[in-house]
């Protein structure tokens, strides 16, 4: 699994009474979701948060869940009170909260023995200390084959300087702008996906829409939905287009030249046979955007 397979992750409260069906494929093109028993749980009802996620594994344990299901505890010692709940076994992993270089090593001690795949979230302040993320990278470098992506914690990072998401301008007009370059620029060239924050605002697809183009620029081919009218959206635009696709097999060509001219671009498939990679697996998931307007102008 790997932050393409994602796709839009939605978030679902560990007391919301679509979490279960939500599982199983209720909502359309949804492909992950993470039960979330953090944030999204007060803490006068945590208790009957684990309860409900209790349930929700037993019921897997009849009928697995058709997406990719991981669960956000609250803290270790909720994780060590999960991974001794029956039909843990079926989930595809944990979101860590909060993790830092110092907290770490308590979630792995937690985590080493288990099958699990885990997705760390940063969202303190280390989100803007480069040394800090290059310690935390390394730290997590030995376990990066069971880490689908590094998950960033937009709201807690803003939460730091008291302020929220402009409803007007994207992540990359705002503070969150140098935290998702830091963490990108220090995790993704060793090979670690990022999932781009989550947008929430929901009523707003434009503006969506555009920081999913600019996420995409980044190289974060997977992002946190909090509303399930963003997953169609967001997943729409991991969509390459036809002039992409064909760009991408020319170059992957074993015969194609050094360099070479397309649609009034250069392609050198020494340094865009990654890019090429990611536009065909891109395909193989979501599609291609144009794909049957193309075939449709073929034909007249």
């Amino acid at each position: 699994m790997n932050a393409i397979e994602l796709g839009a992750t939605l978030y679902t409260p560990g007391l919301h009474p679509t979490a279960l069906s939500n599982a199983y494929g209720a909502i359309a093109h949804q492909r992950s979701m993470v039960i979330c028993l953090e944030d999204a749980v007060r803490d006068d009802q945590i208790d009957l948060a684990e309860e409900n996620l209790a349930e929700i594994l037993n019921a897997f344990r009849a009928k697995k869940p058709s997406i990719h299901v991981f669960i956000r505890p609250r803290n270790i010692e909720m994780l060590v009170r999960i991974l001794k709940m029956r039909g843990v076994e079926t989930v595809a992993g944990f979101v860590l909260p909060k993790v830092t270089t110092l907290s770490l090593a308590s979630w792995l001690s937690v985590l080493v023995h288990e099958q699990h795949a885990f997705m760390p979230t940063i969202e303190g302040d280390e989100a803007f200390d480069l040394t800090a993320l290059s310690r935390l990278r390394d730290q997590l470098l030995p376990y990066s084959e069971r880490i689908p992506a590094i998950r960033i914690g937009g709201n807690d990072i803003l939460n730091l300087f008291a302020v929220r998401r402009s409803r007007v301008r994207t992540a990359y007009d705002g503070p969150l702008s140098i935290v998702i370059r830091n963490i990108t620029a220090i995790f993704a060239p060793h090979g670690f996906g990022v999932a781009a924050p989550v947008f929430e605002h929901f009523s707003d697809h434009d503006l969506l829409a555009q920081e999913v183009e600019i996420d995409i620029e980044h190289g974060l081919m997977t992002k946190t939905a909090v509303h399930p009218s963003q997953i169609a959206l967001i997943q729409s635009l991991y969509q390459p287009s036809v002039s992409e696709m064909a760009e991408a097999r020319a170059i992957l060509d074993s015969n194609a030249p050094a360099v070479f001219g397309s649609e009034g671009s250069m392609c050198e498939p020494a340094t865009h046979i990654r890019w090429a990679g990611g536009v065909i697996q891109r395909a193989q998931i979501y599609g291609v955007a144009d794909q049957l307007i193309s075939a449709q102008c073929m034909v007249a």
